[in-house]
């Protein structure tokens, strides 16, 4: 015969006398038996002055299940709302600052800062270039300017020779880059740095014609822009100095440079990021090598004196490396074609051809900006209706691009969410998150 519980214990429904509270040791948790068996959880501690344990109360006999609404309004109770912060110099520069939450808040917030940090590199290359070219022979200027840019990158080079699918995309990434620079290289001999940039802006349109060349859908907006800038380029032209052989070289460069960013988003996306150093390593010694060619090339062509260093004596040498201008050979080679191209290639990860197109749209206006500024060029009022038919077009083209491709994101994810079960499978932990549940029946089936 099994003993009873004894007389005052929680499992003891009808005591018939009650001990000294003092003498009673109170379990955390234990199970009141009622009518209906419910956990119930009771705590020893006390908020009285003595400390003494506060006496049990027996549950209710038809106790109201806690709702998830009963307990977010009680949470929301507990929880005391934040005031707002008004902006102060503490808030903006402090602990937690302004700037730091925006630079942080995402990898694609990052990603398009540093792409708007090169485009302004990329924008003052075409002045500088400009004023170089008046002072060297820009086949010696570009041989040292792309040596330098590969030095650092050698290693990287070295360590990843064994890797064949890194060492065939660098170097088909070289290729394209290579091409871009050296058709700009050649057109700033005869084109105005101003024009310039606004023909460099043509890498914006040429990216969504690419697209539809290799298969995608061509809006009509895109063609529409397309036709905005080429009116503008006409008034463009017809501005300022007569059209030049440096113009169309200009364009070309816009459509290689086109080319290389298509490729460099989707051969980023598919290689790791440990492999980005030696992947931008092949890239920049092939470029290197491009140069090292075009200068050999042009000499021999043009009957030149090629520069042999070998021959040279110790004044000689002492003098080139003093007359050569080493501050914009370092400028161009080290930061706005090394460390420039490993941030493309980085933030292509987050960021799409068309929205990096869309920030790229502003070189040509920093471009035009530091023409005026370092070069005194100026222009007509044609040239800036043509200017601002370039740019305009080609925002549209990106802008409407951008948002249309965002309208279709968006209704993959309302035809996922309009499912009659949504439940994600990487949820293994307790989550606040919504699961939305067509029936309870239909889930018990699915259980069973």
């Amino acid at each position: 015969m099994a003993s009873k519980p004894p007389i005052g214990s929680p499992w003891n429904p009808n005591p018939s006398r009650s001990l000294n509270p003092s003498s009673i040791i109170y379990n955390p948790f234990f199970i009141i038996h009622t009518t209906r068996t419910r956990f119930a959880s009771f705590s020893c501690c006390s908020e009285s002055p003595n400390n003494a344990p506060k006496k049990l109360s027996r549950p209710e006999k038809d106790p109201v299940a806690i709702g998830d609404d009963c307990l977010r309004k009680a949470h929301l109770k507990l929880v005391p709302a934040r005031k707002k912060q008004a902006l102060t110099f503490k808030s903006l520069f402090g602990k937690r600052a302004l700037w730091r939450r925006i630079l942080f808040a995402s990898t694609k917030v990052r990603s398009i800062i540093l792409l708007n940090v090169i485009t302004l590199i990329y924008a003052s290359d075409i002045p500088v270039l400009k004023e170089v070219e008046a002072i060297i022979d820009p086949a010696t200027f570009t041989v040292v300017r792309f040596t330098l840019s590969a030095i650092p990158f050698i290693p990287f080079v070295l360590r990843a020779r064994c890797d064949v699918q890194t060492r065939n995309a660098g170097v088909e990434l070289g290729f394209w880059v290579s091409l871009g620079y050296l058709a700009q290289t050649l057109g700033l001999l005869t084109s105005d740095a101003g024009r310039a940039s606004f023909l460099s802006m043509f890498t914006v349109i040429v990216v969504p014609l690419l697209d539809g060349i290799l298969g995608a859908v061509v809006p009509a907006h895109t063609w529409f822009g397309a036709l905005m800038s080429l009116t503008g380029v006409g008034l463009l032209e017809s501005s300022g100095s007569p059209p030049t052989v440096g113009d169309l070289l200009n364009f070309l460069s816009a459509v290689f440079f086109g080319v290389h960013m298509l490729r460099t988003e989707h051969i980023s996306r598919r290689t790791d990021k440990q492999n980005f150093l030696p992947l931008l390593g092949y890239e920049v010694c092939v470029v290197a090598v491009f140069s090292i060619l075009w200068y050999i090339f042009g000499g021999w062509v043009s009957g030149g004196e090629i520069i042999n260093p070998s021959s040279w004596t110790w004044a000689e040498f002492c003098n080139w490396m003093v007359m050569f201008p080493w501050v914009p050979a370092l400028y161009t080679g080290v930061l706005s074609t090394g460390i420039c191209l490993w941030v493309e290639m980085t933030a292509m990860c987050d960021v799409s051809a068309t929205e990096a197109a869309i920030i790229y749209g502003l070189e040509p206006v920093w471009g035009a900006g530091f023409a005026w500024f370092l070069l005194g060029e100026r222009w007509g009022v044609s040239g800036w209706i043509g200017a601002a038919l370039v740019l305009g077009g080609s925002l549209m083209v990106q802008i409407l691009g951008a948002s249309s491709a965002s309208l279709s994101e968006k209704n993959k994810v309302i035809g996922k969410i309009a499912d009659p079960m949504v439940i994600f499978e990487k949820q293994s932990n307790l989550s606040a998150s919504p699961i939305v549940v067509s029936s309870r029946k239909n889930t018990l089936n699915k259980k069973l």
